[in-house]
């Protein structure tokens, strides 16, 4: 615990008695998840401290808010997970600062069950749990355009990303996703779909996961700012962002064709 307890206090969370108690909890229910159903390959107190918690804990690098600390930034937020799983990062972004308003949104009946179980069990205000198809929510007028800021954990490449979590952000926030090390033909590949979806240029960092592990374990958080409305034909129905991506190559045909061909 006291090395969690670290690396939040190094991104300026208070690691406090209730802190502790709260993450100790909260690694009881995802390894009394995964004894039942398959929740996250990832076992054991280490591993998920290592490879869950702490590495969670790099979406509040002071880039998500600027010069502005990162705890101050993202307190009295909404904060959208998008394939939250078992909260990985939500959560762990919700227990660090709490006065944030949180939604997880997952299309897993279970691993949503399991989420409302935590959120009770743990007692955390200010969090909704949605069960569904980002495609789909993001239609919804609760939840289009109205998060300050969009998460996600190596759910999908970056142009199927963009389509995923950019509806989604609000003018003025942005999406950041977490990725491994190599992600420059990511990059290049999303640049049409992100600038189509209202998106300025990305901005990336790199950073080592500050759990000792070696560097392929280096992830790069990936940065959108929402700078323009996304128009209204998009997320595309499901499967479709990722079976036929936002890729420059539809910038021959056009805009209209792409979206006619959804």
């Amino acid at each position: 615990m006291n090395k969690l307890c670290e690396a939040a206090e190094a991104v300026g969370v208070n690691a406090d008695d209730e802190f502790r108690r709260k993450f100790a909890r909260y690694f009881e229910l995802i390894e009394s998840a995964n004894s039942r159903f398959n929740l996250t390959g990832v076992t054991g107190w280490e591993r998920v401290r290592d490879e869950l918690f702490i590495r969670s804990l790099k979406f509040l690098s002071p880039v998500a808010g600027g010069h502005i600390s990162a705890v101050e930034w993202f307190s009295g937020r909404r904060i959208l997970d998008v394939g939250a799983g078992a909260g990985i990062p939500g959560i762990v972004l919700k227990l660090s600062v709490p006065d944030m308003s949180l939604t997880l949104l997952d299309s897993s009946q279970k691993k949503t069950a399991f989420l409302r179980d935590a959120v009770a069990e743990m007692g955390l205000e200010s969090v909704e749990v949605v069960t569904g198809r980002a495609e789909e929510i993001a239609r919804d007028p609760n939840h289009r355009e109205s998060y300050d800021l969009v998460v996600s954990r190596g759910v999908a490449r970056l142009v199927e990303l963009a389509e995923l979590t950019l509806p989604f952000a609000s003018l003025g926030g942005a999406t950041v996703a977490a990725k491994g090390p190599n992600v420059s033909d990511e990059l290049e590949e999303a640049e049409f779909a992100a600038e189509l979806l209202g998106a300025a240029p990305a901005v990336s960092t790199n950073s080592a996961d500050g759990s000792g592990s070696d560097d392929k374990d280096t992830d790069t958080m990936v940065y959108w700012m929402k700078i323009g409305s996304t128009p209204d034909e998009f997320p595309r129905r499901n499967g479709v962002p990722h079976s036929r991506p936002l890729t420059r190559g539809m910038q021959v045909a056009g805009r209209s064709d792409a979206v006619r061909k959804r």
